[in-house]
């Protein structure tokens, strides 16, 4: 997902594992949002707001290009 990799390219996190603790979520939240068997909630829009500072448009934006 596209969401996923520009946040793990743009602050230097290694794998999906690491993301999820970064993020206080489990590993397989990360995988079902990865593998497209769940979406991006806004209560995940809010915490990669929160941790990384991006902003909602480009989370939603960057959510839209992997659809």
């Amino acid at each position: 997902m596209k969401l996923l990799d520009h946040i793990q390219a743009t602050y230097e996190i290694k794998n999906d594992r690491h993301l999820a603790e970064r993020l206080d979520i489990s590993t397989p939240v990360i995988s079902r949002i990865r593998n497209k068997k769940a979406g991006v909630s806004s209560d995940m829009i809010i915490r990669i707001h929160e941790t990384f500072g991006m902003s909602i448009a480009e989370i939603k934006a960057l959510c839209k290009e992997s659809e």
